[in-house]
Order: C-alpha cells, then sequence, then structure tokens
C-alpha cells in the first residue's frame, strides 16, 4: 500500500532498527520504479522506501502505485524545491534511525544495506556515516570507485580532493552510496537553492563535525549510471560558481584540499568554457596563496588546462577495468545475486 501525502507525517516516533530509504525523483518512471524495486530487494527487516516526487508528476505516481507494497510511501509535492530539499523532506517524513539515500536512476546490490548496517551500529554515536564501494557505468566503460580505502589519520577534505595518483575518483562517494544517522542528516541539512556541488557541500559540512564517525565498505554495493551526456551539459556551470563556493567553505578544507579542488574542478570547468589565459593566472595564483598546493597539485592544474576534455574521458576508460561479473547488465547482476540467496 502507498501513502501519497502532501507533508510530512505528524508522528515522528523513531524506530531504532528501522532503516528508512529517501529517493528524490521527478519525470523519470521506469528509472525510479528500478531504483525502488532494487531497495525493496534488500535483505533488511525493518525498511521502509521513500520517494520524494518533486513538483507535479503522474506518470511516476502511477508508475510506483501499480508497486503495491506496504513499505513503500510516496510523498507527491504540489511544487518543485530542488533535490537537496526533496531530500531534506524526505528525511524528515522518515522514522528510522538510519537513512540510505538512493538517487533515481542508480540501483543496490542485495546486501547492502545488511552490511552498511553492520558497520554503522558498530560506530556507536548520534552523528555516523557510512559509505561503499560502486561501479561507475558509462557508455564508454566500468569502473570500480573510490580508488583507494579511507584512512581515518587523515582529513576527510583531503580524502574527497588531495589525490595521491593521477586519476579522478579517489576519494568520490557517490550519494547512492550513502548511509548515515537520521539524526546526522537532520541536524546537518542539504543546502537548498545549490545548482551544483549539494553533494559535496553536504559532505564537508557533515564531516566536518569531531563528534562524526565515519567508514566506508569496501565492498561493491551499489550501481552509478553516469549519464556522461547529461553531465557534459550541466559541466557548462559557471567556474566562477565552483569557485566562489570553495572560497565561502574554504574552513571545512584543508589548504592542500582546497588547492586540489582548485585544479580539478574549477579549471577542468574554465577550460571548458574556453576562458583566457587571465582566468588560468587568476586560478593559479589562487591555487597558491589560499591553499597549499604539491606537485603532483600544479602538474594536475596544467593537464586539466590543457588536456581536451573528450581525451582525459577516453584515456580514463581506456586503463579503467572492472571484475567481469559486475561489467553485466545490472538487471542480470540483481538477478544473479538474488537467485544465489535463495539457492
Amino acid at each position: 500500500m502507498i501513502e501519497t501525502i502532501k507533508t510530512t507525517r505528524a508522528d515522528q516516533e523513531e524506530h531504532a532498527g528501522r532503516v528508512s530509504v529517501v529517493i528524490p525523483t521527478r519525470g523519470r518512471p521506469a528509472l525510479v520504479e528500478r531504483a525502488v524495486r532494487s531497495a525493496l530487494s534488500q535483505d533488511f527487516a525493518d525498511l521502509e522506501v521513500i520517494v520524494v516526487v518533486d513538483g507535479p508528476d503522474p506518470a511516476t505516481e502511477t508508475a510506483l502505485k501499480l508497486l503495491s507494497d506496504p513499505r513503500l510511501h510516496l510523498l507527491c509535492l504540489a511544487s518543485t524545491v530542488g533535490g537537496a530539499e526533496a531530500r531534506n523532506i524526505g528525511v524528515r517524513y522518515a522514522r528510522g534511525k538510519w537513512v540510505a539515500l538512493l538517487d533515481d536512476d542508480d540501483e543496490w546490490l542485495p546486501g547492502k544495506l545488511n552490511r552498511q548496517y553492520k558497520v554503522g551500529e558498530a560506530l556507536l554515536g548520534p552523528y555516523v556515516f557510512v559509505s561503499c564501494g560502486f561501479i561507475e557505468r558509462t557508455e564508454s566503460a566500468d569502473r570500480r570507485l573510490p580508488l583507494r580505502p579511507y584512512a581515518r589519520s587523515e582529513a576527510f577534505s583531503d580524502y574527497m580532493f588531495a589525490r595521491r595518483g593521477w586519476h579522478s575518483g579517489e576519494g568520490f562517494l557517490q550519494t547512492s552510496t550513502w548511509f548515515a544517522t537520521r539524526r546526522l542528516l537532520t541536524d546537518v541539512p542539504f543546502t537548498p537553492g545549490l545548482p551544483r556541488c549539494q553533494d559535496l557541500d553536504w559532505l564537508l559540512h557533515a564531516t566536518a563535525a569531531p563528534i562524526t564517525r565515519i567508514a566506508i565498505v569496501e565492498e561493491t554495493l551499489a550501481i552509478f549510471h553516469h549519464d556522461e551526456r547529461t553531465e557534459r551539459v550541466s559541466r557548462s556551470a559557471d567556474w566562477k560558481f565552483l569557485y566562489d563556493w570553495a572560497v565561502a567553505n574554504k574552513r571545512y578544507f584543508t589548504l592542500r584540499a582546497l588547492s586540489f579542488f582548485i585544479a580539478t574542478f574549477c579549471v577542468p570547468s574554465a577550460a571548458r568554457q574556453r576562458a583566457g589565459i587571465g582566468t588560468f593566472l587568476f586560478l593559479l595564483r589562487q591555487c597558491v596563496v589560499l591553499g597549499s598546493p604539491t606537485w603532483k597539485c600544479i602538474i594536475l592544474f596544467l593537464y586539466c588546462w590543457w588536456m581536451p576534455e573528450e581525451r582525459r574521458r577516453n584515456l580514463r576508460a581506456l586503463v579503467s577495468t572492472v571484475p567481469q561479473s559486475l561489467s553485466s547488465k545490472p538487471s542480470q547482476v540483481l538477478h544473479e545475486r538474488l537467485s544465489e540467496k535463495a539457492s
């Protein structure tokens, strides 16, 4: 049975053993149905799946109502509020101690929630954040991310941005892998209205609290469907926005992480916009003055400025490898994993 509502629940009693899955969506009924099915297929006893439909969307409502699962709740917003606030609304509606986020175009492999729940419970605390390994699936290649484990001794902004190697994705924790205490997500909500950096913004703020406990499960437990065509459009965002966002939040970065962010986020965006030499020199100066760049950071700065994006993508696809069993179609992977559990 699906509950269709316009506002959040009055009953906010928290169920200590429950996991609440929050999925924001709009205008993608087939994709969100796949995401919901992967969540409902999890072998977790106390589970609720909350889909926040961000504005009028009859097609999505109709598709999800056909699932007829008592664990599924459909929140239909009267107007569009954006992905960040849609997640906040879903979190406020949730009754589980734990909240797992899932994007409407991604999916989970069986066992994800159980594995993260056990790790999260062992960390003991009101602010706990658990991520996991995942497959980034594009038209050109699959690759397993993040590329390296998180060391608890390092600053989290260094893990996110300060590369030890040469490839992107070292500390990339995609939103559909996030599993956190509801307390953390309510006390540190997503910032509404950000056109970009919603996930980075939340991670920086949430992990900055001294009491936040962090763990990354190394097993591959999710599939991130990365549409490079959509990304190429979204990446047309002004490099100045990225720079201004980073400066406004610089207290959450280490000096080294801030330099790497300018080199590997702001510079590629400026290059895509065909910014002139003045922008190049400005970003180079700010990389040095505001941060503390390493020689590797400077090399990446120059590489991202002069190497065309398409060539970088082709190079990454060439060197990316993934186990054959995870390179098959997502539905086939889910079917095989479920069959193994049933046998």
